[in-house]
């Protein structure tokens, strides 16, 4: 216990440092198609990218690419040994429209140990390990297939200890906690992420009160969601002293907003430009910066 695992192997929990707890920085999902900047695959720039992270000050970074979504193993493994950075990969699947049309066709079970296998053997017929398990719902209903990955990421959290992060940000999030707690997860390993994309105060406020981790982490996407919305939710989150149930990222899910790739504002922002407004905004410490950034994904992927 009190492990971390990387792609590159595990590691010991006190070895984290600052951390984001959900970008992209290797994916190429079918909406790419469509959407050419949801397609991160140039291995060469990303790492150039993860090199301004680190040189930033950041160490790790959780990698939240879905199995459905365009996960590439040994892409991440290239990425963290040439820069340094800590990846952690994830297993699980998207919202259903992404997901494997022989779904319906597995059970739970089944289900639960392709996420088992790829956290205790490794992904995709190779020895490198995802560190957290993954579900999406969406916004406005849950789908049938989205209920059934929530089903088995509790029933596998529960063989292998490993933390759930739920992409949501509509008005589900005490259905899905609902869910997982009726199916033995435990939501103190438990994330729910984007609930900044919903930003109604007695829903996450509620959600709050249940225990489990909570997610801010649309930061700079300007034109989708505003940042002093975002300080707002946080202050919201502090004013219940939910310090250590926080965590903050971007979701940069798209090569445009990488420095290495032409765009911005790059994975530096948050290190560079935020957390000092964040301070000062909020009257925070450094001690309760490291609390959001350090201590809170230790306390929850330091669980192997």
């Amino acid at each position: 216990m009190n492990k971390i695992r990387t792609v590159l192997g595990d590691i010991s929990s006190d070895k984290i440092g600052m951390t984001y707890t959900h970008e992209h920085i290797y994916c190429s999902p079918y909406t790419s198609k469509k959407d050419p900047t949801l397609a991160i695959t140039d291995i060469d720039l990303t790492i150039e990218e993860l090199k301004s992270f680190k040189e930033a000050g950041g160490v790790t970074l959780v990698e939240g690419t879905a199995i459905d979504y365009g996960r590439n193993p040994e892409m991440l493994y290239k990425a963290s040994k040439e820069s340094g950075v800590n990846l952690i990969a994830t297993t699980g699947y998207y919202l259903h429209d992404h997901n494997p049309k022989n779904i319906k066709d597995i059970s739970i079970e089944g289900l639960a140990e392709v996420f088992i296998n790829d956290i205790d053997f490794g992904m995709e017929g190779t020895d490198i390990k995802a560190g957290q398990i993954k579900c999406a719902v969406s916004p406005l209903f849950i789908h049938e297939n989205e209920e059934k990955c929530l089903k088995a990421a509790a029933y596998a959290q529960g063989k292998t200890n490993a933390p759930i992060w739920i992409h949501h940000g509509g008005i589900m999030g005490m259905e899905i906690l609902d869910i997982l707690e009726r199916n033995g997860a435990d939501l103190s390993k438990v994330v729910l992420g984007h609930v900044d994309r919903n930003p109604d105060a007695y829903d996450y406020k509620e959600i709050a009160k249940r225990g489990c981790y909570i997610s801010v982490d649309n930061l700079a996407r300007l034109y989708r969601y505003s940042l002093e919305e975002n300080i707002r939710v946080l202050k919201d989150l502090l004013d219940m002293d939910k310090l250590n149930r926080i965590f903050i990222s971007a979701d940069f899910g798209r090569y445009t907003y990488y420095k290495a790739y032409g765009g911005g504002p790059g994975l530096e922002y948050i290190l560079k430009k935020f957390i000092p407004r964040f301070k000062k905004e909020c009257g925070l410490s450094e001690e309760d910066i490291n609390q959001i950034f350090i201590n809170n994904p230790m306390n929850v992927y330091g669980c192997f």
